[in-house]
């Protein structure tokens, strides 16, 4: 018997050509695509304007896709963190982020994460395999079946998502498609660690999406001891390749900061921030600290917050302080975990 196929990565052609191989009209194809991806059909009986049989013989070749929402967990903000179940039983955790009249969907990439910052859950679960495009696709059509509306989309979940390129850009190219999820492809960004090989990739591919960076500190000592991704790739080669980026006409790109008392959170740390910006125009994440079990850093007072901010303000850096949503259900940044998995 054939492996069934996953119909959220078949192009719309591929269907019409299924569709008159059983004698059934092309025009179909455009009724069942319509139904995966503007109407969120989980199976093909959910598809009450195709014949019965073609949704029969559809149901014989193709699979929606193979995953599915275990448990859900919803703070006081309306911040939803989705336990999803894969086709092997491993799982991920995925969060959908609301403000005012905005939906985002925070999409993990990997089963657990090979990068082991020290401050990151995620990390502490290893790494087990890339999710495919399929898999990446299935949080999108989940969650969009729950809320019936996106805004943005970010790669911010469990995992590194430029050490996935392959399903990654394939994922992307879908959620973006006019003949997919139609998701504008500026309201898409990718978080990385600092994944040097992975930004050149994204360069090469000439994707227009938005490019979130995880820096947290620009001395190397610091950021080799909370991010072993530092050992691999040097300060200098990431902001040499961010600047790359940057020339390239990209947009303009976010640095994360995870301020972290007596780690990151001095003023001289805050100047360092200030002085990178001869090299690249960006704006800067400030992040609080989240709790997770196994790191025992704390999170700076709010006037040291204050402080760094003002310095980097000031001095003409566009900051922004990242609300502590979903941090009550773990599931804000750095808490994302699966014990056991």
């Amino acid at each position: 018997m054939n492996k069934k196929i996953s119909i959220l990565t078949s192009h719309k052609d591929e269907i019409a050509n299924f569709c008159e191989s059983v004698s059934y009209p092309k025009f179909h194809a455009t009724q069942i695509v319509e139904w995966i991806f503007k109407k969120y059909a989980v199976t093909f009986d959910d598809m009450s304007n195709v014949p019965k049989e073609l949704r029969i013989l559809l149901d014989e070749k193709y699979y929606i896709h193979s995953c599915k929402i275990e448990k859900i967990d919803v703070d006081a903000y309306d911040t939803q963190k989705l336990l999803i179940s894969l086709h092997d039983n491993k799982k991920i955790e995925s969060v959908i982020m609301s403000k005012d009249d905005k939906v985002s969907f925070c999409l993990s990439s990997q089963v657990g994460c090979a990068f082991r910052c020290s401050f990151c859950a995620t990390g502490t679960m290893g790494f087990t395999r890339d999710l495919t495009t399929e898999e990446i696709l299935a949080q999108f059509a989940l969650m969009r079946s729950i809320t019936k509306r996106v805004t943005s989309v970010v790669f911010m979940g469990m995992g590194e998502p430029l050490a996935n390129t392959n399903n990654l850009f394939k994922a992307i190219d879908i959620i973006n498609s006019s003949r997919g999820f139609n998701l504008g492809i500026r309201h898409i960004t990718i978080s990385t660690a600092g994944e040097v090989v992975g930004i050149k990739h994204l360069i090469e591919r000439d994707l227009d999406c938005r490019l979130s960076v995880s820096l947290h500190s620009l001395k190397d000592e610091v950021r080799n001891e909370i991010m072993p991704i530092s050992r691999r790739y040097a300060l200098d080669d990431l902001i040499r390749m961010l600047k790359r980026y940057s020339e390239r006409g990209k947009r303009m790109i976010t640095l994360e900061w995870t301020l972290i008392e007596g780690v990151n959170d001095s003023v001289n740390d805050a100047y360092r921030i200030v002085n990178l910006k001869k090299e690249f125009p960006f704006k800067v994440n400030i992040i609080p600290l989240n709790p997770v079990p196994h790191y025992k850093g704390k999170c700076p007072s709010k006037d040291k917050m204050v402080r760094f901010k003002s310095i980097l303000h000031d001095n003409g850096v566009e900051v922004v302080e990242r609300y502590k949503k979903g941090r009550s259900i773990s599931a804000g940044c750095g808490q994302l975990v699966i014990k056991n998995n």
